[in-house]
């Protein structure tokens, strides 16, 4: 076993796996919820970039609704980003998993 071929190898693995991280915040993923009500657009990072609500979701009288719609919206921007964000590191690895690293 070539021990300077493995230690290649890994540097390439690891510039592959800073280069996808950096990319992290070019990806984007738009969520909604209520009908889209509550839009929540995230980047890679699971960054909030985008939050829009529609002035029919703003009732005075029925905070908890707004505020059940915001986090559904999170939620499933969350969601979206993290399956990207997965895929994107998949593809700098060539499908190896790596503890720690996306998912």
């Amino acid at each position: 076993m070539d021990i300077q071929y493995l230690m290649r190898q890994a540097k390439k693995l690891e510039k592959a796996m800073a280069d996808a991280k950096e990319k992290l915040a070019e990806i984007a993923v738009e969520a909604e919820s209520g009908g889209g009500l509550v839009k929540v657009a995230m980047n890679g990072k699971c960054e909030i970039t985008r939050l829009t609500v529609d002035p029919k979701a703003v009732d005075p009288n029925d905070k908890a609704l707004l505020e059940d719609l915001v986090t559904a919206a999170v939620n499933a921007a969350v969601e979206k980003a993290r399956t990207a964000a997965d895929e994107s590191m998949s593809k700098a690895t060539g499908g190896i998993k790596i503890p720690g690293i996306a998912g």
